[in-house]
């Protein structure tokens, strides 16, 4: 089974996530591990960047619109449809609960997964937990991304705070060669 972090995260209408060298290293990172190679990190940079402008939440308005959209076309296609004035207060509770829901769960074909989902109207719950779980590999990638790139911010402070203490350390003894230093 292939790691959730792996599988490709549709964003905009494409198909997006880790090229073959970040996925092979996503896969075995750990953190305080082997350093991962410095070629991948403007890559991975890059993906977290579009990943966290997916992950924030839909305008209110917009918000609004897809709620109603989706619950329209999933009371279409229930055993159990709801009445209008029940349908309008069931949009009003989607909408509250909805509104952290970061903005790639509306990404592709939201309504016709919904559809094949519930057999009968689902409830608030049910409903939120469907759109949480569309959103879980981008979720679970934008972790797996943060994780690899703290550890190569740390481990570039680690070596320029070497790279001081080296200098103020043959600053305070003139005349000594670092091992670097050719010695003649």
């Amino acid at each position: 089974m292939e790691a959730s972090f792996l599988q490709p995260v549709w964003l905009g209408g494409q198909a997006c996530g880790p090229g073959p060298d970040l996925a092979r290293e996503l896969a075995c990172f750990r953190p305080g591990g082997f350093a991962p190679p410095d070629s991948i990190v403007p890559e991975a940079r890059a993906l977290l960047a579009r990943l966290d402008h997916a992950l924030r939440p839909l305008p209110e308005a917009t918000l609004r619109a897809h709620l109603r959209d989706l619950a329209e076309i999933v009371n279409a296609g229930v055993a159990n449809p709801l009445p209008g004035a029940a349908l309008e207060v069931r949009c009003a509770a989607l909408w509250l609960a909805c509104a952290p829901l970061p903005a790639l769960v509306w990404e592709g074909a939201v309504e016709r997964e919904a559809l094949r989902q519930f057999r009968f109207f689902p409830s608030v719950a049910e409903l939120v937990a469907f759109l949480q779980a569309r959103s879980a590999p981008a979720r679970c990638l934008a972790a797996r991304l943060g994780l690899l790139l703290a550890d190569v911010d740390r481990r570039a402070r680690a070596r320029q705070r070497h790279a001081l203490r080296e200098a103020a350390w043959h600053d305070a003894r003139p005349g000594l060669l670092s091992n670097h230093e050719n010695r003649e």
